[in-house]
This record gives structure tokens, C-alpha cells and sequence, in this order.
């Protein structure tokens, strides 16, 4: 089995991401999708810019090609992905949501296939396909969860595949740019994270019922400084080490690791005392094993 920076930063975003997701839930009921989507690319990218500007980084993208890879991955991956990542929290749970989201590493391996020409072994596959049967086992509805109806199930089910999609691609389109260029990955991040942001707030200065002034203010939003401790740890040093991790392994093993985010978000929630049910434990049990095949191949 190899580990190496680009795994163990795999892991280490799939934690912050597990606790992070926590965090974001309490918000998803004050703030519609579009706009925490906007709120927290914004505190994000003032974070990374400051960091930025302390560090004088200047691995900047030198080549059109790579910025095109690099904006397209903020569009599809957080503009329209964590937009619908947000939308299935509030409409299923954290659990659920990060466990549909296993789904990611099936969809990243056929997308490298397809856009970077790039292969894994039949053992990676395996995993893959092992994680797959995992998430199949969890995201079967429980009669023991009467809260959820059915339409309700069904419409956080359908953002959750959505959001799993749109993420898997964006971190394709990202290692293409990664590939095509000498890029720092702080610099990557911000990228994808303006373009994404800068997205999602014009899509929310034309919509009715969303509003940009509250999404950037946060006015009258209780328990702030929760809000800026989910940003902090699952958007910019998240996004950070998602980027690490893509820079130094295959996009479709990093999107893999990261699904061993739903363990530790039912770790937390037996911590906490919440109902987990078995088919969930099982199914995320499956998905760690489908992990370790992946990291054999």
C-alpha cells in the first residue's frame, strides 16, 4: 500500500470536510444554498488572499489553457456543485449527503478516462466499484427515519448525485490544469473558489428570493463566528489540501479518499448521540474497504 503526501492530504481534507459539514448544517435552514455558497467562497478567498499576499506566491498560471481549466473547475465543481451539496443538507442530513457523495470516485475515474486520458488498475477499480456497492447499501431509506418524506428524500438524493458529479469533474478539470502548468496549489484553490463564487453571487443578485446583500453581510445571522469555523476548516484549508491532494495523486484516488468523510461524520453523530442507522454504518464500512483496495492498486 502507498501513501504519500498526496493521500495523506486526501485524508486530511475528508476530516476537516467530515467536521466542517457538521458546522455548515446549522446554517443550512438561515441561508439558502446559493447563498451560503456565496458566503463562504467569499470569507474564503479573503482568507486565501491574505495568505496569499503574506507569503508572496507568484506560482500564478502562466498559460490561457490553464486558467480556462482552472475557472471551468470553479464553475462546475463549486459554483453548481457545492450549491447542490448545500441543497441536499438541508433537504437529507450531513450523514446521507457525504455518504451519496461516495459516489465521486466512480464518476472522477471514468472522467479521467475521458478528459485526461489516464488509467487505474483493475484493483483501483475494485475499490471503486466496492465503495459503490457501500454508498447503494447507506442511501437506502429507513422506515426508523419518519421525518424524511418521500419527495423530501428524493429531492436531497437527487442534489446529493448532482453535487457528487459536478465535484468529481471540477477536481479533473483541475489536475488538467495542474498538469498543463507549475502551479502552487494555494493558487489553484483561490482560483477556482473566485470564479465559482463570482458565479453563484450573480446567479443570486438576480433571483427573487435570495439576497446577495445578506449572503456577503450575513445581517441578522446568529452564531457567526460558527459560520467563519466551517469556512475556515472545510473551505480554506479544506479546499487547500483537496488541491494538495490532486496535485499529487490521481484525481479519482483522492475523490475516494475523501469519501471517507461519511465515517467520520457518523463518528461524530454517535459522539453526539444522533440516530445513525445500521445500513449506513454497513454501507460506510463498505466504502472504507473499497478505500483500502484503491490505495493497494
Amino acid at each position: 500500500m502507498i501513501v504519500g503526501i498526496g493521500e495523506i492530504a486526501a485524508f486530511c481534507a475528508a476530516a476537516v470536510w467530515a467536521f466542517s459539514t457538521l458546522l455548515y448544517k446549522r446554517f443550512s435552514h438561515h441561508l439558502n444554498p446559493l447563498e451560503l455558497n456565496v458566503a463562504k467562497g467569499v470569507i474564503a478567498s479573503a482568507l486565501m488572499g491574505a495568505v496569499l499576499l503574506f507569503t508572496w506566491d507568484s506560482q500564478l498560471p502562466s498559460s490561457y489553457i490553464s486558467w480556462g481549466w482552472l475557472i471551468a473547475s470553479g464553475i462546475v465543481g463549486i459554483a453548481i456543485g457545492d450549491s447542490a451539496y448545500f441543497a441536499a443538507l438541508r433537504n437529507i442530513g450531513p450523514a446521507r449527503t457525504l455518504v451519496i457523495e461516495s459516489l465521486a470516485p466512480a464518476i472522477a475515474g471514468l472522467l479521467n478516462i475521458a478528459l485526461l486520458s489516464v488509467y487505474l488498475s483493475a484493483t483501483a477499480w475494485l475499490g471503486i466499484v466496492v465503495t459503490t456497492i457501500g454508498v447503494v447499501i447507506a442511501v437506502k431509506p429507513s422506515q426508523k427515519l419518519p421525518e424524511l418524506d418521500k419527495e423530501t428524500y428524493r429531492k436531497g438524493v437527487l442534489f446529493a448525485l448532482g453535487a457528487a458529479t459536478c465535484q468529481a469533474a471540477g477536481m479533473v478539470l483541475s489536475k488538467g490544469a495542474l498538469n498543463n502548468d507549475d502551479i502552487s496549489s494555494l493558487w489553484a484553490a483561490i482560483i477556482r473558489l473566485a470564479a465559482g463564487t463570482l458565479v453563484v453571487a450573480m446567479i443570486v443578485a438576480t433571483i427573487k428570493h435570495s439576497s446577495l446583500t445578506r449572503a456577503i453581510t450575513l445581517k441578522g445571522i446568529e452564531g457567526k463566528a460558527w459560520l467563519f469555523a466551517a469556512v475556515f476548516f472545510g473551505t480554506f484549508i479544506g479546499l487547500w489540501l483537496q488541491l494538495i491532494s490532486v496535485n499529487n495523486t490521481d484525481p479519482a484516488v483522492a475523490q475516494t479518499i475523501f469519501s471517507a468523510a461519511p465515517l467520520m461524520v457518523m463518528t461524530m453523530s454517535l459522539i453526539r448521540k444522533e440516530h445513525v442507522t445500521r445500513a449506513m454504518l454497513l454501507g460506510g464500512v463498505t466504502a472504507l474497504v473499497g478505500i483500502v483496495l484503491l490505495l493497494k492498486g
